[in-house]
């Protein structure tokens, strides 16, 4: 009883940081999804005033990711990759000519792989 309520207070006394914010509620929950991916618990805020959006005044619409301060190293490293991902250009294809989203390791045409 007392280990359960020690372990109580130790979850409790977490920090959690911000990691990520946006106002675009599809890519929150792309980012959530792969922090949870990589077994990093998250807490999601202002997720469902996203919906208000237009409608409140002065509405924050702001969704913000957190995780436990102890996992925000790793967290950061999967965003870093997350947005080098997310910025690359769309790419030719070298054996069919085919223009391929940045988001396609294969070309969807003829399957082969980006060089």
């Amino acid at each position: 009883m007392i280990a359960k309520l020690a372990l109580s207070a130790m979850v409790e006394l977490e920090q959690w940081c911000c990691i990520f914010s946006t106002d675009n509620m599809i890519e929150a929950h792309l980012v959530n999804g792969l922090l949870h991916q990589a077994r990093i618990k998250t807490s999601m805020q202002g997720e469902a005033l996203s919906s208000t959006l237009g409608e409140l005044p002065f509405a924050d619409n702001t969704i913000k990711i957190f995780v436990p301060a102890i996992k925000l190293p790793l967290g950061e490293e999967i965003l870093v990759n997350y947005r080098q991902k997310k910025s690359k250009l769309d790419w030719q294809c070298q054996h069919c000519n085919e223009l391929n989203g940045s988001a396609f390791e294969y070309c969807w045409h003829c399957g082969k792989e980006y060089e």
